[in-house]
């Protein structure tokens, strides 16, 4: 009897311990959002920002576009330890912004819908996907 009691508190802790430290999951998101003078702002030059997140893990490939028809976008992508990784003004068409980069490590990834200048608001789309490399 102690022998199956073992067996099943292993089994068990095992489980719990896999599920702790699951995988991403691969990520294909548009976001519709819009600049607005509400929005937090950018020392260097006062432009407004929203942020969204996600997970990846070491040497997924995360690609981001965003477009608008109201201002210049500026996209940026801001690692797990908080530094920038990629800045993009036209990458995209015409003054819309756009890439791609493989990580170097697991983690929380942010990626800062931003215009070019101060000036610009309004609306914008922003599609971003996080996969595992292949």
């Amino acid at each position: 009897m102690k022998k199956l009691a073992l067996t099943l508190i292993l089994s068990f802790a095992m489980a719990v311990g896999f599920s702790a430290c699951s995988s991403p999951e691969p990520v294909d998101q548009t976001q519709q959002g819009e600049l607005t003078d509400s929005d937090p702002r950018v020392p260097d030059d006062d432009s407004p920002y929203d942020e969204y997140t996600l997970e990846a893990g070491e040497g997924w490939t995360i690609t981001g576009d965003l477009t608008s028809e109201a201002f210049d976008t500026y996209l940026w992508l801001i690692g797990p330890d908080g530094s920038s990784l990629v800045q993009d003004d036209d990458g995209g068409e015409n003054t819309n912004s756009r890439f791609s980069y493989t990580t170097t490590a697991s983690g929380t990834y942010t990626l800062r819908a931003n215009s070019y200048d101060g000036a610009g608001r309004g609306a914008y789309t922003l599609h971003y996907t996080a996969n595992p490399g292949n």
